[in-house]
């Protein structure tokens, strides 16, 4: 039996109540209402505060702030503060309830003072927008435009998105999907063993979409299967042969943290036609999320000899501790086993199925032994289920900087389980990206390592193996690939961004949610929250033996003079042999070093595998003057170890501080000061 944690008194009441707590996201919520009083916390829901900005103020890395119905002018506010990052608010919520639930229908949260591109982006928040009558509407430019055609990594860039090794053949956005969602959650996806035929299956906020990518550049919606609303949504698959039919039927599972929605089963088994909802499990009334074990995860059909079981984690019963389920009749999952008493919350699981000399280390020597990967929250433990209804814990990890332990995924040899951590890189100040690797050649004894640590602060989240790869939906980077091949030293060796919104790449849970690995084609499906479905090629496995190119990131860059520093980020990509480095100097412009700049020079290396982006740092200096935009430009040059360069020029554009307010048009507001600099820049241009 696992030890018994001392929780604080609210969690310990709440789970007392069987609710539970099943997303770092909600920790610390602070609770504002438009008849409330801006002081103290913002902690208590019986005391809110008024203001959305005072909330904000308030709150630390990993809270959400809570916003009842009403409207809020957030006309001082940076859609970033609150919209993306560590802190994010959401609408929808009633002090009627205490902020219990959230219903943006019934609890209709209006925002005024925002342009109208937010509009969706707020949607997906439970917030309504609302034209400002001061201002207008603003511009009607999407955020992010949408890639209408297949494009390949060339120069660090698949169209608009960011790359390395992988190309972009498709991306379906919300916009286009028939149920109008305005946020995806996670997805997972299979083959159809019938006809050969490649499905994604996508958590949306209202239900979840199945999309025909047998043609990986031209994505088909088969249909949408509603369910109660709700940022969460999870699913997985199983495939079984039916005798009589002689042909296989698929099922998904889908789970939610929307209160009543129990567990839905989706038949699969009339694609690439129809999909439909045939069954509702009411034993619990939500659930976080869920796994089937002893399956490929290509097909979902049970490995040869092995009973798959469906686990649900983090449900509203047991406070959150794992449940096991019987696929026997797939249509109709039984409730087969579950956690035993004092057991904590799973937040989410993975399993193994030892055949080797470990099987020794399980309880009576099961061989093959079955053993479930329970994240819950603050170690990783394993469980010899084996036996299902006779579960035994077989030991419970901790690794270095845990804060909340979500989720991970074993490598090919399954002696090794590398592991995510939600928190980390939001509570730890400074912290960049860490993932870690338990070394489990001792099933009783674990022992973790960090065996990642990136250039910059964003969080990883999901992350799946397949051979040597280890994909990793990471939020606000996207898809991060890394080479495997020594789980306790992992070496990214690919990307795409999926979330081009700033702030990019630091702490926060936006962008990229979901990553499934496991098609045959080869085919890399990712799911990002506020940008739908990407379909994406994977060339990093076929990438030559070659010392790579050495580039900037892009060829133009803006800061103001406030900023101190503008950080420009140098990437190695196209290969990864051998020890490689790239001088950098400054170069005087309009700028001129010394009074608008610190020059400054060096050089960068890489060792033979490292892939990690470098960074220049290059001093700003804050004059106070009102003036122009001013450029210095900042040069590679000297390649080594056989590299190639390119873009090797970046033009560094400084806009000062002042805000100028232009002679009115009739129209409301004010110019960005950059809008400015950059037209009062393009203007000096024109005029050489």
């Amino acid at each position: 039996m696992r030890r018994q944690r001392i929780l604080p008194t609210a969690l310990a009441l709440a789970l007392a109540a069987g609710l539970t707590s099943s997303h770092p996201e909600t920790e610390g919520a602070r609770f504002v209402t438009a008849t409330g009083v801006d002081a103290a916390a913002c902690l208590d829901h019986h005391a809110p505060c008024r203001s959305l900005a005072y909330a904000l103020s308030r709150a630390e890395p990993g809270n959400r702030v809570r916003v009842a119905a009403g409207r809020y002018d957030v006309t001082a506010i940076a859609p970033e503060t609150f919209l993306w990052g560590a802190i994010k608010a959401r609408g929808g919520y009633s002090a009627a309830d205490e902020f219990e639930q959230e219903d943006a229908a019934a609890n209709v949260t209006e925002i005024t003072g925002l342009d109208v591109r937010y509009e969706q982006v707020l949607a997906g928040r439970g917030f309504r927008w609302v034209e400002n009558p001061a201002t207008g509407p603003g511009s009607s430019e999407p955020l992010q435009a949408v890639a209408m055609a297949p494009s390949g990594c060339v120069n660090g860039f698949a169209g608009q998105f960011p790359c390395q090794a992988v190309d972009l053949l498709a991306q379906v956005p919300l916009a286009q999907i028939s149920s109008r969602p305005v946020s995806a959650a996670n997805l997972w996806g299979f083959v159809d063993r019938n006809d050969g035929r490649e499905y994604a299956l996508v958590g949306l906020n209202n239900g979840l979409g199945v999309f025909d990518v047998t043609d990986p550049t031209s994505p088909r919606e088969v249909g949408v299967v509603p369910g109660n609303t709700s940022v969460w949504r999870e699913v997985k698959v199983f495939q079984v042969f039916d005798a009589a039919l002689n042909r296989y039927q698929a099922y998904a599972y889908v789970t939610t943290e929307a209160a009543g929605s129990g567990l839905q089963v989706i038949d699969l088994s009339q694609l690439p036609n129809s999909v439909s909802l045939a069954n509702t499990l009411h034993d619990t009334g939500s659930q976080h999320t869920l796994y089937v074990s002893n399956v490929d995860y290509a097909s979902n059909t049970a490995l040869p000899g092995a009973t798959p079981l469906l686990f649900v984690a983090g449900s509203n019963v047991n406070g959150g501790a794992w449940r096991a389920y019987s696929l026997a009749n797939p249509a109709s999952p039984t409730l087969a086993a579950t956690a035993p008493a004092g057991t904590g919350y799973m937040h989410d699981s993975t399993s193994l199925r030892i055949t080797d000399n470990r099987t020794t280390q399980c309880d009576q020597g099961h061989d093959p032994c079955d053993v479930l990967v329970d994240f819950d929250t603050d170690s990783v433990d394993l469980w010899d289920v084996t036996e299902p209804s006779r579960p035994v814990q077989l030991s419970r990890t901790a690794y270095p900087n845990v804060h909340y332990t979500h989720s991970g995924w074993p490598n090919a040899d399954q002696r090794f389980i590398v592991v995510h951590d939600e928190l980390d890189e939001v509570r730890i100040p400074g912290l960049n990206t860490s993932i870690y690797t338990l070394d489990i050649s001792d099933l009783r004894a674990p022992a973790a390592v960090i065996s990642f640590q990136g250039p910059d602060t964003s969080t990883d989240h999901n992350g799946y193996s397949k051979g040597s790869l280890h994909y990793v939906s990471h939020y606000r980077r996207g898809l991060v690939v890394f080479d495997e091949s020594d789980p306790r030293d992992l070496r990214e060796v690919g990307h795409f961004d999926t979330f081009l919104m700033d702030p990019a790449n630091v702490a926060g849970f936006d962008g990229a949610w979901g990553v499934y690995p496991f098609l045959p084609s080869g085919v890399i499906l990712i799911s990002d929250i506020d940008n739908g479905l990407f379909v994406l090629r994977d060339n990093t496995s076929a990438l030559p033996p070659s010392a790579g190119r050495l580039g900037f990131t892009g060829t133009t860059q803006q800061v103001f003079e406030r900023d101190g520093q503008v950080v420009l980020r140098v990437r190695r990509s196209d290969g990864t042999q051998g020890p490689v480095s790239v001088q950098y100097a400054t170069q005087d412009g309009s700028a001129l070093a010394g009074s608008d700049y610190t020059a400054v020079s060096g050089t960068l290396s890489w060792a033979a595998g490292d892939v990690a982006d470098r960074t220049i740092a290059v001093p700003i200096a804050n004059d106070g003057q009102m003036e122009g935009a001013e450029q210095f430009t900042v040069q590679l040059a000297g390649p080594a170890g056989g590299a190639s360069l390119g873009p090797a020029n970046l033009s560094v554009v400084i806009g000062s501080d002042v805000v100028v307010t232009p002679p009115s048009s009739g129209g409301g507001g004010f110019w960005h000061p950059f809008a400015l600099a950059l037209l009062a820049l393009r203007w000096r241009r024109s005029r050489r």
